[in-house]
């Protein structure tokens, strides 16, 4: 699939996997210039984020239909650091769904150096109502 040019930092590469790209921030780093660990998960987040936009609607869209997403569980393996001024790309796909989760599987690398992962993570989502209570997975993320 082509590069989607209407939105900067998303590439999408496959109907299963999405490519969002970000840039490592003075913010984002701690005294070394080394991304602090917990920022990951930032970017994990925006890529999920991204993931669903591009696949199927915007997370708002769910939320008015009454779709609060959380996570459920996070597995994260740190291979190598991500440093101040890395241009980063988070590949995401769904790995599989059941009825009350979705296990989203996302892989950070640096850009243009796609063989070398620096951070590995499943994470598990479930869908909650806005007061709570656990709801079924949407019908549609079956299919990715």
């Amino acid at each position: 699939m082509a590069d989607q040019t209407s939105v900067p930092g998303k590439k999408a590469v496959a109907p299963t996997e999405l490519q969002f790209e970000c840039k490592v921030y003075y913010e984002d780093t701690d005294c070394m210039g080394v991304v602090y660990h917990a920022n990951y998960l930032k970017y994990l987040e925006r890529a999920r984020t991204e993931y669903v936009a591009e696949r199927l609607a915007k997370v708002e869209d769910y939320h008015e239909r009454g779709f609060l997403f959380m996570v459920h569980k996070i597995e994260m393996v740190f291979h190598a650091p991500a440093r101040l001024g890395d241009n980063l790309v988070v590949r995401s796909w769904v790995e599989h769904t059941t009825r009350y989760r979705i296990v989203v599987k996302q892989i950070i690398i640096k850009k243009g150096e796609p063989r070398d992962y620096l951070v590995t993570a499943t994470v598990t989502l479930v869908t909650v109502t806005p007061d709570g209570q656990l709801r079924e997975v949407p019908g549609e993320f079956h299919e990715l």
